[in-house]
C-alpha cells in the first residue's frame, strides 16, 4: 500500500526539493495598502532565508485582514488574508499557494527539459504560480501547515512530514535524528490529530506505521482498527464504493494480511474499535 504522503506534483516526476535563497522583501518598492514587490528569490541548494520578522511586519502594518477576497485581490493578498485567518484550513490553503509557486520556480528548468511543450501548457509557469508572492510569505509556509496539521486539517499531517523539518525533504533516518525528535513528536500530535477529524491520509500513515513497525512497535490489530476507520473514512468523503464492512467480511487482501497473527476474537475488537473510530471521528468545517 502506497504511503500518502507524496504530493500531486510528484506524478509528473522529479523529486521536490525546497532548497530557497531568497533576498529580504523590500518595504519602499510596494504600493500601499498591500500591493508587494515582484519576489526576489533564488532557488539553490542552501537556504539562506532572513528572518520572517524583518520582512512581515510591514506587511502587516500595510494590509487589513478580511473574511471575504476583495474585487482585485492579488495572489500576495490572497495568500495574506488566508494565513492571517483563525480557520486553520484556511493556513493550509496559504501553504498551498506559496508551495505551488515554490515548486514551478524550482523545476522551470527541469520541465522544460522532460515536459512536452504540448504538456507544459497545461501547468503553471513560474509568473502564473508566484504572482506577486513575497520571499516573508514564503518563509511562513511551514508555520501555515504546522497550525493546520495540528488542528486535523485533511493532508496536513503527511504534508507536513514529507517536508521534514526545514521543508527541504525528509529520508527515513531522519525520522528518528535526535535533533529533530520535537519536530517528530509535533507530526505525531499532528496524525492524532488527522486521525479523529477522518483524514484518510493519517489513518493510513498509522495503518503503514503499526503493521510495519515504522517508528512504533509493529501491532496488527491496532493497524487493523485504523485500515477499518481508514476504510469507512473514505467512504464518508468520497461517496458510496461499496460498504466497508461487506469489504471486511469478504476478508480484503489487506485485513487478510494483517489477520493472520490475529485470533478471530482480537480481529472482532479491532474491527469494532475502528468503526467507533471513524464513527466518532468529525472533519473540519470546510474541510475536504
Amino acid at each position: 500500500m502506497l504511503l500518502a504522503a507524496i504530493v500531486s506534483a510528484a506524478a509528473i516526476g522529479g523529486a521536490t526539493v525546497y532548497g530557497l535563497d531568497h533576498g529580504s522583501a523590500d518595504a519602499t518598492a510596494r504600493t500601499p495598502p498591500a500591493v508587494h514587490a515582484p519576489l526576489p528569490i533564488t532557488f539553490d541548494a542552501a537556504p539562506a532565508l532572513p528572518p520572517v520578522a524583518a520582512t512581515a511586519e510591514p506587511r502587516a502594518a500595510a494590509t487589513t485582514a478580511t473574511a471575504r477576497p476583495g474585487p482585485y485581490e492579488s495572489l500576495a493578498q490572497k495568500v495574506d488574508r488566508l494565513g492571517r485567518s483563525a480557520d486553520p484550513v484556511d493556513a493550509f490553503a496559504a501553504y498551498q499557494l506559496v508551495t505551488g509557486c515554490v515548486w514551478a520556480r524550482d523545476h522551470e528548468g527541469w520541465m522544460a527539459r522532460h515536459i512536452l511543450p504540448g504538456d507544459r501548457a497545461l501547468l503553471p509557469t513560474p509568473q502564473q504560480a508566484c504572482g506577486d508572492i513575497a520571499s516573508d510569505q514564503i518563509q511562513s509556509r511551514l508555520r501555515w501547515l504546522e497550525r493546520a496539521a495540528l488542528a486535523g486539517v485533511h493532508h496536513a499531517a503527511t504534508e507536513m512530514l514529507r517536508e521534514g523539518p526545514d521543508g527541504l525533504g525528509l529520508s527515513n533516518s531522519d525520522i528518528d535524528a535526535p535533533e529533530n525528535a520535537s519536530w517528530k513528536q509535533r507530526v505525531d500530535a499532528a496524525l492524532d490529530a488527522g486521525v479523529h477529524t477522518c483524514d484518510p491520509d493519517s489513518l493510513e500513515s498509522r495503518v503503514n506505521a503499526y503493521e510495519n513497525g515504522q517508528g512504533v512497535e509493529p501491532d496488527r490489530a491496532r493497524a487493523l482498527t485504523y485500515w477499518v476507520a481508514y476504510m469507512e473514512c473514505r467512504q464518508r468523503l468520497v461517496g458510496p464504493v461499496g460498504q466497508a464492512g461487506a469489504i471486511l467480511a469478504n476478508g480484503d487482501g489487506v485485513t487478510q494480511r494483517m489477520g493472520r497473527s490475529l485470533s478471530a476474537d482480537q480481529i472482532a475488537q479491532a474491527v469494532s474499535n475502528g468503526h467507533a473510530l471513524a464513527r466518532d471521528a468529525r472533519p473540519l468545517p470546510g474541510d475536504q
